[in-house]
């Protein structure tokens, strides 16, 4: 037996649920709705006698831009071609872990931030349950052949060469 019991398999499933949820809450941003079309706004007013006042007023579009294009209000802003893919530029020692683990046959595309942590928390020994999670977490999206033992160990020997 590995030492994993029911506990340690526990204690992973509970880390993985709350590293989810956490992934989860970090990926809510914040959200802008726009709207394309003309807006027009209708106000009444009542006196103390019985008239009643209208008043209409609405906002065209004078730029000839793109309906989805935002207005730039501020002088000497512009328009960005690209959006930045919101990533830290990968150190030698990042791409020397990442490329441990592709050796390994280990998927790294798109959980790259998650591994690095996971390697770096390794070499901390602050946490292992982290570790443990991140390695179920690339076992239950099938990014490996191999069973969550042998991507914990992975990790951990990716970690050792490239951060301890």
């Amino acid at each position: 037996m590995n030492g994993t019991g029911n506990g340690g398999r526990a204690r992973t499933a509970l880390a993985a649920v709350v590293f989810a949820a956490a992934l989860g809450l970090a990926a809510c941003g914040d959200a802008t709705v726009e709207s394309s079309e003309v807006t027009e706004t209708t106000t009444a007013t009542t006196t103390t006698s019985t008239s009643t006042e209208t008043s209409t007023s609405s906002s065209v579009r004078t730029s000839p831009r793109e309906a989805d294009e935002r207005d730039i209000v501020e002088p000497g802003a512009t328009r960005a071609e690209e959006a930045p893919d919101g990533r830290q530029p990968l150190t030698e020692d990042d791409e020397t872990f990442l490329d441990a683990l592709i050796a390994d046959g280990i998927d790294v595309q798109g959980t790259e931030d998650q591994l690095i942590a996971a390697g770096h928390i390794h070499c901390s020994g602050e946490d292992a349950v982290v570790v443990d999670a991140i390695a179920g977490q690339i076992v239950a999206q099938e990014r490996t052949d191999g069973d969550e033992d042998e991507v914990t160990e992975a990790i951990a020997n990716a970690a050792e060469a490239a951060y301890c």
